[in-house]
């Protein structure tokens, strides 16, 4: 009986604690100089960049979490290519400047480095070319009818020193795309790939451990920065 009567008093200490621990909101830093910024249920991954940028944009990571027990939170992104095909639009037209050809051409604000792009035709041929500031066109066979193609950066930088990196190495069109009659002209524009696309995080599954004042990520430990309110 004592044995069940300590059981349950140790249950329902484990869920006091963990009700508690449900607002970890604030500011953590690493001895890195790397930061998270949880508001709510979001945590943003930053590194502040003074001196010689690697990155981008200093958000590398955004995330969303939940709780899966009293010390550890399961964090999730929305993956990269599911935000690229929200945005994209594929525009076909008549074009009398072209003449026994189909001009494909990449609109993608994308511009630190260059990108690597195959076109896969019905006939299972392959077009590829290098997408750089002087070069957005490619030109197909008048014969195609669908296309479907996949983006690559052509450099890849790790997150890590020892070479890990942590996000998505290649966009996907997913679909085919039908060619209409009487176009010879298909204009492809990809706003949500920018210079940041290829660098953020794709985070799925990770767990984080949560700790009195402190979150330990992906071998970091960030502490959180006291405040008046900070109670946990």
């Amino acid at each position: 009986m004592k044995r069940r009567i300590l059981l349950y008093l140790c249950i329902c200490f484990s869920f006091y604690l963990f009700g508690q621990k449900k607002d970890i909101s604030g500011t953590y830093f690493s001895k890195s100089g790397a930061k998270i910024e949880i508001i709510g249920n979001e945590l943003n991954y930053i590194i502040p960049q003074i001196h010689s940028p690697v990155w981008s944009n200093d958000t590398l990571a955004k995330c969303t979490f939940k709780w899966v027990d009293v010390n550890f939170i399961e964090l999730n992104s929305t993956p990269q290519n599911i935000l690229a095909l929200k945005g994209l639009k594929v525009i076909q037209f008549s074009d009398s400047t072209i003449n026994d050809s189909i001009k494909v051409s990449f609109l993608i604000p994308h511009q630190r480095s260059n990108l690597k792009i195959s076109l896969y035709t019905h006939t299972f041929k392959t077009f590829d070319f290098i997408y750089s500031k002087s070069s957005r066109d490619l030109m197909l066979p008048n014969n195609v009818e669908s296309i479907t193609f996949y983006i690559v950066p052509e450099h890849i930088i790790p997150h890590t020193s020892d070479g890990l990196f942590y996000g998505i190495v290649v966009f996907d069109s997913f679909q085919e795309y039908q060619m209409e009659k009487n176009i010879n002209h298909v204009l492809i524009e990809i706003p949500a790939i920018d210079d940041c696309f290829f660098e953020k995080y794709y985070v799925k599954g990770d767990y984080a451990k949560i700790s009195k004042g402190t979150i330990t990520w992906k071998g970091e430990v960030f502490m959180k920065k006291k405040g008046l309110m900070d109670i946990w």
